[in-house]
């Protein structure tokens, strides 16, 4: 086999339709089966190390599974500069940036997902599991006041009793919730 060949067929291996590792990584991921979803991107990251897809996920089960900080950051950034118009691999971002304790981060990579595509269903589920600061409750007051601190607590409490309740786990981040899920009491 020549060396496009040898390239042809990692690239088929690696498609998401033909069933190889990295559909079944998919398949895994989204069961919540992490280990399984981390043998499968591995394998489908050997097959073609230049795939921006499998570049990404093999970097958020790396982080979840491993907790390999390092490689599986870099992994996520370099699979963003090959293929900077996928929103699945900046949701990938917010996943290891949400996994790693960097909100701030998650939320950017969130809003530049949203920027690109405003209607993107994963990218706004992420944004409304993550939430939003909101204003204070008395914009003419500090943010420190005890008072705005106190009205806040109780909007807070109110607002999420009228709410789905989100999973904030990263490997849920971007995921639908449930229609038929009570809200939270």
């Amino acid at each position: 086999m020549t060396d496009g060949t040898a390239s042809a067929e990692a690239g088929r291996l690696a498609a998401p339709g033909a069933g190889g590792p990295l559909a079944d990584g998919l398949a895994a991921f989204s069961a919540r089966d992490l280990p399984g979803a981390h043998a499968a991107f591995e394998r489908a990251h050997r097959l073609d190390p230049r795939e921006p897809r499998a570049m990404s996920f093999y970097g958020v089960t790396l982080v979840l599974v491993e907790r390999n900080i390092t490689l599986g950051v870099s992994l996520c950034d370099e699979a963003l500069r090959v293929a900077p118009d996928d929103p699945e691999l900046l949701l990938n971002s917010a996943r290891v940036h949400v996994a790693l304790h960097q909100r701030q981060r998650a939320a950017r990579a969130i809003s530049r997902g949203l920027a690109a595509w405003p209607a993107h269903p994963a990218l706004l589920a992420a944004r409304d599991a993550l939430g939003t600061r909101r204003p204070p409750v008395l914009p003419f007051l500090a943010r420190a006041n005890p008072l705005n601190r106190l009205l806040g607590r109780l909007r807070h409490r109110w607002t999420t009793r009228h709410q789905p309740a989100y999973d904030r786990a990263p490997e849920s981040l971007g995921l639908p919730v449930d229609p038929g899920a009570p809200p939270r009491s």
